[in-house]
């Protein structure tokens, strides 16, 4: 993609997604955003289908990897059923390997159109809060209360240590944070935090995706459990389950569960990786590099203190 290529661009992943706005987010607030990564197939010099690359720096097992994202996958009509998309697919997975990518994700319905491509489904765990009354008023003087642009470095330190233990968090300095919070949420979202004494205990964020709430992150502090607790119970919407990517965290489950919270098991099944430095993956796994993508993969990325937050999705 070129400069000049951009309202053509628009035009078409609107005409695919029947949205625009979500796609000149991230061509102006993602950081690191390059036309470079947004590859093309043109018809008489307009373009018909695209694929785009997205780089994140993320956890893995205490190590700091790339992560090449896929994401704007889209296809003109007209153009259906030439493979086009399939071939744009295969070059952006041949210059993520160049650029060093160790692992590549996406996230899908159409499973089988990228699992020719070497992609294996693996669902990520939630759990869904049940609605239910408003929590009492807490009586240690904790506040529960909306984010402020001032609460963003005490969230930051927050985020940085809850998620230092998880594989799959990205990696976020200050100006993909800034960026961050101008790409997720849809682009309005819920941003709660719960403060006392000047101390922020914890923080939520939650957004409507086609109609329905949905949690996109949330952390806490080593004494937030109740907190949190009371943040997401505040976020739970009056007519469905609030889906809540699963932490391995036990205070906060049983922080919900005294506070009478029902909740049932779910999984999210779209995600969708794709070993890229096998040598690197197998390293970090401290597995053989023959084996299989999919052993790697369970390793890595199949199991509970695996975390890709909806809120970094692409």
């Amino acid at each position: 993609m070129r400069r000049e290529d951009r309202d053509a661009v628009l035009d078409l992943l609107e005409h695919a997604f029947a949205v625009r706005e979500l796609f000149e987010r991230f061509m102006d607030f993602d950081p690191v955003f390059s036309y470079g990564d947004l590859l093309l197939a043109l018809d008489g010099g307009k373009p018909v289908s695209c694929v785009q690359i997205f780089e994140r720096p993320i956890r893995l097992r205490h190590e700091r990897v790339l992560l090449g994202g896929i994401g704007s996958v889209a296809t003109h009509a007209s153009a259906r059923g030439k493979g086009l998309a399939s071939e744009l697919l295969r070059r952006a997975i041949a210059r993520m390997r160049e650029r060093g990518m160790a692992l590549s994700l996406l996230f899908a319905s159409r499973f089988s159109f990228y699992e020719a491509q070497g992609f294996q489904q693996m669902s990520t765990r939630l759990f869904k809060l049940a609605p239910g009354a408003e929590l009492a008023e807490p009586d240690d003087g904790t506040v529960l209360r909306a984010f402020e642009p001032s609460d963003l470095e005490r969230v930051k330190a927050l985020y940085d240590a809850y998620t230092e233990p998880l594989s799959g968090p990205t990696v976020r300095d200050a100006r993909y944070w800034a960026g961050q919070l101008r790409m997720a949420g849809t682009p309005h979202e819920d941003f709660r935090v719960a403060e006392r004494n000047s101390e922020l205990l914890a923080y939520a964020r939650a957004a409507s995706f086609g109609g329905r709430v949905r949690v996109l992150e949330y952390a806490r502090a080593s004494d937030g459990a109740n907190a949190l607790a009371r943040l997401l119970a505040a976020l739970r919407p009056a007519e469905h389950r609030l889906p809540v990517p699963l932490v391995r965290d036990a205070e906060l489950g049983e922080a919900l569960r005294g506070f009478g919270l029902e909740s049932a098991p779910g999984e999210d099944p779209s995600p969708m990786w794709l070993v890229l430095d096998r040598p690197t993956l197998a390293r970090i796994a401290g597995a053989s590099e023959s084996t299989p993508d999919r052993a790697l993969l369970e390793t890595l990325v199949g199991g509970p203190l695996v975390t890709y937050w909806p809120s970094d999705r692409f």
